[in-house]
């Protein structure tokens, strides 16, 4: 075999060189022409903020420093153009203070009484359900006394009565058993009976109970007779 290439080869190598070259060039061209549309649009727009600011000054009433809109040269003679479309409308701006209060205008003329309107009662509503009874209120101040009353009539007189007669004796048995028998004392005075008690039965009592007893009977007779009475 031969160390050199053969020639198919080398035109080969020089083809893809060659290639390689036409797309360089060609990125080359499309970069330049990229740069240059980027380049004009940039002065467009540059010319058109120009021609907008120089509108703008104008429609101040001064002469814009870059000569009127739409030169690129040498001050040319000023020419109005028609008048663009409207724009949007701008923010609203701040509240401006109140005016003066205008003068009072004529009073206007009275207006024709209208008609009355139907009356129209409304059916009657139905009854609520009644409300619980409320708690009870304090008492009231105690009123004024009244006027005395007349007098009453007299009663027609009643009937005398029986005069009452003190009992004539009787008997009565103590809690021990022991049985007295009570009849009137010597000089017995109705007025102011007075009875003697003795026991009827034995065992008889002592002396001393003896008269503790009539004693008791005497009071219980005293007090049964006047009670009578």
């Amino acid at each position: 075999m031969s160390d050199h290439a053969s020639p198919a080869a080398s035109r080969r190598r020089t083809d893809i060189w060659f290639a390689i070259a036409v797309l360089a060039a060609v990125g080359a061209l499309c970069w330049i022409v990229i740069t240059m549309q980027q380049l004009g649009q940039s002065l467009r727009t540059a010319n058109d903020a120009r021609d907008a600011l120089a509108r703008q000054v104008q429609g101040l009433g001064h002469q814009p420093i870059a000569g009127p809109p739409g030169s690129r040269g040498d001050p040319g003679q000023s020419v109005t153009g028609p008048r663009g479309p409207q724009g949007e409308p701008g923010p609203i701006g701040p509240t401006g203070p109140v005016g003066p209060i205008g003068p009072t205008g004529q009073t206007g003329q009275t207006g024709q009484t209208g008609i009355p309107g139907v009356s129209v009662t409304g059916a009657p509503g139905t009854a609520g359900q009644v409300g619980p009874t409320g708690p009870k209120g304090d008492p009231g101040p105690t009123g004024a006394a009244g006027a005395p009353g007349k007098d009453g009539a007299d009663g027609a007189p009643g009937k005398n009565g029986s005069n009452g007669q003190p009992p004539s004796g009787w008997t009565y048995t103590d809690p021990q058993g022991v049985t007295y028998t009570c009849s009137p004392a010597a000089n017995f005075d109705p007025n102011s009976p007075r009875y003697t008690c003795a026991p009827a039965s034995q065992p008889s009592p002592s002396p001393a109970s003896r008269r503790g007893l009539l004693g008791v009977g005497a009071l219980a007779m005293t007090g049964m007779y006047r009670r009578i009475q």
